[in-house]
């Protein structure tokens, strides 16, 4: 009699079971079968398994929630979202623990119950110590997203609903003026170094701009490190922030003025490098992320790096918009120069405006 058919599973090479890599294993036809990932890494093998069985066992037609796996839902959603979203890096990392737990799971099988011992075995694991609501919501958002993609593209007959964790409140934490300069000047401290004699760029040089254009622009970390110098319009005094040619996401990026407090630092720049394709660059390359030089500045400069009030790039947008609201700009010119809604910035910072409120506690 023929071995039964087992599905496939992910196991470490049987012959180096300490440091191998990861294996496919399966039996097929009475045979055993096999196929490396290529890796050793576990949560590398994951994302390789996942694809794996999607391209495998892609179904014709649109099938019940329960013959499709969650596993094969988020990697075709990751295969088709993985050129298109600004950091795929990040999106990788939220697919992680999804496979993970769901690995196994069928669409169908997704409910308030397991959703809720998701959210608990996050919460509980060594790992992920100190993990916070709004991490969750972004990890389940994706899956959410993955189920109704599979929906949208015939992979399933219906979605199954997946219901998030409430949004964390609270106050967005925005710099000071007196913490935005200690953070400027902490990263022009270092010393610079000499060639021949000559000062040359520092090793945080390129994160003092980042500030500055973060601060007074407030546009998103992606759109300063990805910005050219083709992009500036110095005679206009435009930024144009989404140029031809860029790929649209849901990440407004407007075209806004150039602020003549920031002009100064660009022109200064431009002389000094001029031959450099991008604004924010260190030796001449351009910058993928500035998360290492920014944590040590904000360490440097006596900030928060952990909790509710930890400063991350993220905080030079929140920065901005509260800065304008508390100087009285006319809310449809802040939204207009952050590439904001107007739902958005009214909730999150209308209450910094001089005139929020003020009908009604003049009138009591």
């Amino acid at each position: 009699m023929p071995r039964k058919p087992t599905p496939p599973r992910l196991a470490r090479d049987r012959k180096r079971l300490a440091d191998g890599n990861w294996y496919i294993y399966w039996t097929e036809g009475g045979r055993s079968r096999e196929h490396s990932t290529g890796t050793g890494d576990r949560d590398q093998a994951e994302l390789y398994f996942a694809e794996w069985k999607l391209r495998r066992f892609r179904p014709d037609r649109a099938v019940e929630p329960h013959e499709f796996y969650v596993t094969d839902a988020v990697s075709h959603y990751l295969a088709k979202r993985f050129d298109d979203v600004t950091d795929p890096e990040r999106l990788a990392n939220a697919a992680k623990p999804i496979i993970r737990f769901f690995d196994g799971y069928a669409v169908g099988d997704i409910n308030d119950v397991l959703i809720k011992e998701y959210c608990q075995k996050r919460r509980k694991s060594r790992r992920d110590k100190g993990l916070k609501d709004g991490t969750l919501r972004r990890e389940l958002s994706l899956l959410s997203t993955a189920i109704r993609r599979a929906e949208e593209d015939q992979l399933i007959t219906r979605k199954i609903t997946v219901r998030l964790p409430p949004k964390p409140e609270g106050r967005i934490r925005f710099l000071t003026c007196d913490e935005a300069l200690r953070l400027i000047r902490v990263s022009r401290s270092f010393d610079t170094p000499l060639e021949d004699g000559v000062p040359t760029e520092s090793k945080t040089e390129h994160l003092t701009l980042f500030l500055r254009i973060g601060l007074l622009t407030g546009q998103r970390k992606e759109a300063i490190l990805s910005l050219r110098w083709s992009d500036i319009d110095f005679h206009s005094n435009i930024i144009y922030w989404n140029p031809v040619g860029r790929r649209r996401t849901k990440k407004e990026r407007p075209s806004s003025r150039l602020p003549a407090r920031l002009k100064k630092h660009l022109l200064c720049r431009r002389r000094r490098f001029p031959v450099d394709e991008f604004v924010v660059t260190h030796r001449g390359k351009s910058l993928q992320n500035v998360k290492r030089a920014f944590r040590t500045a904000v360490v440097a400069a006596g900030l928060e790096t952990e909790g509710d009030r930890k400063v991350v790039p993220h905080t030079l947008r929140h920065t901005c918009a509260t800065w304008l609201m508390q100087k009285g700009a006319p809310k449809w010119d802040a939204c207009g120069f952050l590439g904001m809604t107007h739902e958005t910035l009214e909730k999150n910072y209308g209450h910094h405006h001089p005139d929020h409120q003020r009908g009604a506690a003049d009138a009591i």
